[in-house]
C-alpha cells in the first residue's frame, strides 16, 4: 500500500448509523491526535464535538435505523486540522444556539440534553455546514497548536 493511499485511509472513518459506533471513535481521534500532535484539549474537544454530532445524525437525522453511512474525512489546513462529517440523512442546519440561559458557565449545570448543538460551537474552533445534494457536511475545526508555555 503507498503511502498516500495510507494516509487517505488514516484520515478517513466510516460508520454505521448505530450508537454502538461510536466507540470507534475516540482510537481514530487519538491517532490523529498522535500524528498531528495535538493537546490533550485538543483530542478532547474533537472526541466530545464528534460524538455530540454523530449522535445527532444517528438519532434525528437517521431516526436510529441502522444501515446508512456516516464519514468522517480529516485534512490540515494552516495550524488547524478541519473534520468534515458527511451525512446521507435529511437537511438539517446546526445554526449557532448563542449563549443558553440559565447556564452558569459549567459543563456540570447545564441541564441534560438539547445541549449537543451549544456544545459543538463551544468546543470547536469553527462551525461550517455545508447542505450536498444528497445529504450533509458539517465541518469542524480545531487548532493544531497548542499554547507554548513560557520558561521562568
Amino acid at each position: 500500500m503507498s503511502e498516500t493511499m495510507l494516509e487517505e485511509s488514516q484520515n478517513r472513518l466510516q460508520l454505521d448509523s448505530q450508537l454502538s459506533e461510536l466507540s470507534r471513535v475516540p482510537p481514530w481521534v487519538e491517532d490523529l491526535g498522535v500524528r498531528h500532535g495535538l493537546a490533550a484539549e485538543t483530542r478532547y474537544a474533537i472526541n466530545l464535538c464528534l460524538e455530540e454530532t454523530l449522535a445527532n445524525v444517528i438519532l434525528h437525522g437517521y431516526k436510529g435505523q441502522p444501515g446508512h453511512p456516516i464519514v468522517i474525512q480529516a485534512s490540515c489546513s494552516g495550524d488547524s486540522l478541519f473534520l468534515a462529517v458527511e451525512d446521507k440523512a435529511p437537511p438539517f442546519i446546526p445554526s449557532d444556539p448563542g449563549q443558553r440561559t440559565g447556564v452558569a458557565g459549567s459543563l456540570g449545570n447545564m441541564p441534560l440534553g438539547g445541549n449537543g448543538i451549544h456544545l459543538i460551537y463551544r468546543f470547536a474552533a469553527s462551525v461550517d455546514y455545508q447542505p450536498l445534494p444528497d445529504g450533509n457536511r458539517l465541518i469542524l475545526g480545531f487548532p493544531t497548536i497548542a499554547a507554548k508555555k513560557i520558561a521562568v
